[in-house]
C-alpha cells in the first residue's frame, strides 16, 4: 500500500515538477538576457552603421540597399524603423526586438524539444540554450541574428505540430498557416529560407513514405507559394545584397570549397569554430560533437514514444536545415560560419541533447547508471557556458563602449581643437554626436589605411603645426603584429607631444590629446 501510494504521488508530481524545471530555465535565460539588455552599453562599430541606416532613412529607403556594407532582412529593419518611431531614439529601443525574439524563442525552443526529445534531452539542450553566450550577446544587439534565432526555431515547431497531426487552436488549416508564416517568415530572416527547404523536403518525404498523394499536393502548393514569396523578395532586396563583393570577401573562408574534398579541413575547421561559436560550448569541441553525431542517429532510429513526433522526422528537419545551408554555402550565397549561423544553434543543440538521451539510454539498466551517465554528460557540456554566464553576469562586456568617452572630449576640448577619427571609430561617433552637441563640421574622419602605414601617416602628417588634435580610437584593425593604433600613435610621438589620454577601462575605444607644433 505504501509502495502504491508513493508511486501515485510521483506520477502526479512529475508532470509539475517537468514544468517547473523548463519554466525554471526558461526565465534563467530570460534573467540572463535581459541583464546584458540592461548593462547600456554603446553601440558598436556594426550597430552603428546598421542603426544610422535604419535613422535616416523613411520606411521605403530601407528597400534599397544599405550604406556601409550592411545587409538585414526588409521585415527586421522596418520592424526596427517602427520601434524607433513610436519610442525614440536610444540603444534600449534600438535593441528591443532582438531582445523578444531572444526571450520568446526560448519557450519556443522548449516546445520544439517536447515534440522530438524526452526529458533528459530537453532539459540539457534547454539549458545549454539558455546559459549559451553568443545567444544571450545576440539578444542585445542591433541586428538580425536574434530573430533568425526565433524564426528558424518557429517554423521548426509550426512544422512539428503539422507531422503530429495537431496544431494549435487555431480556426486555420495547419498547413495554411504554416505556408503563410513561412512565406513571411522569409522576408523577416534570412536563413528562414534554409529552414523552410528542410521542412518542405521532410513533409514531402513524409507524404511519400505514406503514399498520400493530397497530401502531397498541398504539401508542393504550400512550398510553391514559399518560392514565389523568395522570388519577390530577391528581386526587391537579395539581389543586390548577394552581388555584393566587400560582404563575400570579408565572409571568403565561411564558403564550403568546392568540390568538398578539395579542402577537407574546412570541415574540421568549421564544426571546431561552430561549436565553440556560435554554439557557446568552449573549446573542447570533441564531446560536444560526438553527441550532436549520435543523437542525430538515435533520432532517426527513435519510433514514435512519448513525444509527438517520430524520430526520424523530426532528425530530418534539423539535419536538411544545415544541409541547405551548406549547399547555399557552396555556392557562395551565404556564409557558414560564427553570427551567420546563430540561427543553427537550436539545431545543434537539440541534437547534443539527443546525444545525450540517446547516450544514457544506454545504461537503462540498472536506471540508476542511465541518470547518472545523463547528469555527468550534461555536467560536462555545461561546465563552459555556466561558467561564462556567471562571469558575464558578474562583469558584464562593454567592448565598443564609446559614451564615456564622448563625455570626455564634450567636457574637455576648446574652440580651434581638431578631432580626427579612427575610420572605424566614425559610425559609432556620428550615431551618437547629436547627444553630445557633435554636430557632422566638428570632427574629420579618416580614411582607411589596412595595411599601409604610409597613407596613415600621411594623412596625420596633414595636421603638422595643430597645437591641439584629438585623435579618437576604437574597432582597430591588426594583422598578425600589426596593430594600427600602436603604428599610428608611434608616428604622433615623432612628429609631436601626446598632452593627455583618457581610456575607459574594460573597453577598446581611447581618446589622445597631441600637440603637432613640433617637439
Amino acid at each position: 500500500m505504501l509502495l502504491m501510494w508513493s508511486n501515485v504521488r510521483k506520477s502526479l508530481q512529475a508532470p509539475f515538477i517537468e514544468r517547473a524545471a523548463i519554466a525554471g530555465l526558461i526565465l534563467f535565460g530570460v534573467i540572463l538576457r535581459l541583464r546584458q539588455y540592461l548593462i547600456g552599453r554603446s553601440l558598436w562599430l556594426d550597430e552603428a552603421m546598421l542603426s544610422l541606416n535604419i535613422l535616416e532613412r523613411d520606411f521605403s529607403g530601407l528597400l534599397r540597399p544599405l550604406d556601409d556594407h550592411q545587409g538585414a532582412p526588409v521585415g527586421f529593419l522596418l520592424l526596427e524603423k517602427l520601434v524607433v518611431t513610436l519610442l525614440g531614439n536610444h540603444e534600449l529601443t534600438l535593441r528591443l526586438i532582438p531582445l523578444l525574439a531572444g526571450c520568446a524563442a526560448l519557450p519556443l525552443f522548449a516546445l520544439l524539444l517536447r515534440q522530438g526529445l524526452g526529458k533528459t534531452g530537453t532539459f540539457t539542450a534547454l539549458a545549454l540554450f539558455a546559459a549559451g553566450a553568443p545567444s544571450i550577446y545576440y539578444a542585445s544587439e542591433v541586428k538580425q541574428y536574434s530573430s533568425d534565432v526565433f524564426v528558424a526555431v518557429l517554423l521548426l515547431w509550426l512544422t512539428g505540430e503539422v507531422l503530429a497531426e495537431k496544431f494549435v487552436k487555431i480556426r486555420v488549416p495547419k498547413k495554411l498557416f504554416l505556408a503563410l508564416v513561412g512565406a513571411l517568415a522569409i522576408w523577416c530572416s534570412h536563413p528562414a529560407v534554409f529552414v523552410l527547404a528542410a521542412v518542405g523536403g521532410t513533409l514531402s518525404l513524409r507524404d511519400l513514405l505514406a503514399k498520400d498523394t493530397q497530401r502531397l499536393k498541398t504539401t508542393l502548393a504550400m512550398m510553391t507559394l514559399w518560392a514565389a514569396s523568395f522570388a519577390v523578395l530577391y528581386f526587391v532586396s537579395l539581389r543586390e545584397l548577394t552581388a555584393n563583393t566587400f560582404l563575400h570577401d570579408y565572409w571568403a573562408d565561411s564558403f564550403m570549397p568546392l568540390p568538398p574534398w578539395s579542402d577537407g579541413g574546412w570541415f574540421l575547421s568549421t564544426l571546431q569554430a561552430t561549436i565553440e561559436n556560435p554554439a557557446g560550448l568552449g573549446t573542447f569541441w570533441i564531446l560536444p560533437a560526438g553527441l550532436m553525431l549520435v543523437g542525430w542517429f538515435g533520432l532517426l532510429r527513435r519510433k514514435r514514444g512519448t513525444e509527438p513526433v517520430e524520430g526520424w522526422s523530426f532528425g530530418a528537419s534539423l539535419a536538411l536545415t544545415l544541409l541547405a545551408a551548406l549547399a547555399a554555402s557552396a555556392l557562395g550565397k551565404y556564409p557558414f560560419g560564427g553570427r551567420m549561423i546563430l540561427f543553427a544553434v537550436p539545431i545543434l543543440l537539440a541534437l547534443a541533447g539527443a546525444g545525450v538521451e540517446t547516450v544514457s539510454g544506454w545504461f537503462r539498466r540498472p536506471g540508476w547508471v542511465g541518470h547518472i551517465v545523463a547528469i555527468v554528460l550534461a555536467g560536462l557540456l555545461l561546465y563552459q557556458p555556466l561558467t561564462t554566464a556567471a562571469q558575464n553576469f558578474a562583469s558584464p562586456k562593454y567592448y565598443e563602449h564609446i559614451r564615456p568617452t564622448m563625455a570626455y572630449l564634450q567636457a574637455n576640448r576648446k574652440p580651434g581643437d581638431v578631432i580626427y577619427l579612427y575610420y572605424w571609430a566614425v559610425p559609432a561617433f556620428r550615431y551618437y554626436a547629436p547627444f553630445y552637441g557633435f554636430t557632422e563640421t566638428d570632427f574629420i574622419a579618416g580614411n582607411e589605411h589596412k595595411n599601409d602605414p604610409p597613407g596613415l601617416f600621411a594623412e596625420a602628417d596633414q595636421y603638422k603645426g595643430q597645437k591641439r588634435l584629438w585623435v579618437l580610437f576604437s574597432h582597430v584593425y591588426e594583422q598578425g603584429s600589426y596593430n594600427e593604433k600602436d603604428a599610428l600613435l608611434a608616428h604622433l610621438d615623432e612628429i609631436g607631444v601626446k598632452k593627455r589620454q583618457f581610456i575607459q577601462p574594460g573597453t577598446s575605444v581611447s581618446l589622445y590629446l597631441y600637440d603637432l607644433t613640433g617637439r
